[in-house]
């Protein structure tokens, strides 16, 4: 019979992509779906049906990308109520079971993620034959699947899934011969997600620094001379991109105008641009993306007339990159600008 597609699951997913530290972590997982037999054939009279189904299970996550599974999949039972009017004809076939597999995960944005799975199932198939006559008997099945993925919080998403098991059958009697496959919504929790170190919010000028050079020891001289250091004054800006993005937004443009309008006003400037990501996905993809953004704000200070010696320029992508939520991540995703100006100051005459 066909039912209401509920599912409440705790799947492990390796989340990317994932929206936090996730490697080295342990989740659980139980859930509810709707299965559907198909292709069987049996010695009874039944035939394709479907009914509710569930599932339980534990995960570890090796790294951001792949993580572990082993769980219990009761995919419910292909009866012949449905041909007989409601009434029951005795004749069932219920299959349940261990399974055991690899996950992985490729994130999407912040919060959506994709999965993919596949490993074994060893299942326990029941063929009530008719009201006299009962088989039993386990093997082991393959079995993949894909689903899509939202990150509620950073410990707790909510996916739906696919799985789909081949080769189903009945061997010690060979009286049952089925495939089947799920469908349902999943739930994760996970264990052992903590924060670390909240990365320093870099204000619209950050650091300012007087560096005199030293002094040299005064000869006599009859006549005082005039004595001159060198000042150098360091200024930095942070500007923040969007989740994989290199777009410069109206907030970033606005604080690189202040480093041109500051360029303007010092001799001998150097721009320093350090470029960097966060640590989801793929690093060299990542890597590229730091590059791409560093270029963008290189080309806007040029193209709106920035005044220094010199722009030298740097990309990290996710080495540097520590994050641990949303929120933190979101500061990772940045480009540091750093104005060094150096003059003459005028001590004593």
């Amino acid at each position: 019979m066909n039912k209401t597609l509920i599912a409440l699951a705790l799947m492990g997913v390796c989340s990317a992509a994932n929206a936090a530290d996730v490697d080295n972590t342990w989740y659980i997982g139980a859930g509810a779906g709707q299965s559907n037999y198909e292709s069987v054939d049996a010695v009874s009279h039944l035939g394709d049906g479907s009914d509710f189904a569930w599932n339980a299970l534990v995960g570890y996550q090796l790294n951001k990308y792949l993580a572990f599974e082993a769980g219990w999949q009761d995919l419910g039972a292909t009866d012949d109520t449905h041909m007989w009017g409601g009434l029951d004809g005795k004749q069932k076939i219920d299959v349940d079971g261990f399974t055991l597999g690899a996950v992985g995960t490729l994130p999407l944005s912040e919060k959506w993620f994709l999965t993919g799975e596949a490993g074994a199932y060893q299942y326990h198939l029941a063929h009530q034959i008719n009201a006299s006559k009962y088989v039993s008997a386990m093997d082991t099945a393959a079995y993949f699947g894909a689903g899509i993925g939202y990150n509620i919080t950073d410990s707790l998403a909510i996916s739906a899934k696919y799985r789909r098991f081949a080769g189903i059958d009945e061997t010690a009697w060979n009286t049952a011969n089925m495939d089947a496959q799920t469908v349902g919504l999943q739930l994760t929790y996970r264990f052992g997600v903590k924060s670390k170190a909240t990365p320093v919010v870099l204000p619209a000028v950050i650091d300012k620094q007087t560096k005199p050079m030293p002094r040299p020891e005064p000869k006599p001289d009859p006549k005082p001379q005039p004595t001159y250091e060198v000042v150098t004054e360091t200024n930095s800006v942070a500007v923040f991109f969007g989740f994989d993005s290199s777009e410069l937004t109206n907030d970033a443009k606005s604080k690189l105008d202040q480093v041109i309008d500051l360029s303007k006003q010092q001799d001998e400037d150097v721009i320093l641009l350090s470029g960097q990501s966060d640590n989801q996905g793929d690093s060299a993809y990542n890597q590229k993306l730091s590059e791409k953004r560093v270029t963008q704000v290189a080309s806007y200070l040029e193209n709106h007339g920035v005044e220094v010696k010199r722009i030298d320029t740097e990309a990290v992508g996710e080495q540097a990159a520590q994050a641990n939520t949303r929120q933190e991540r979101a500061l990772e995703r940045r480009v540091i600008v750093t104005l060094t100006s150096q003059q003459q100051v005028l001590v004593t005459k």
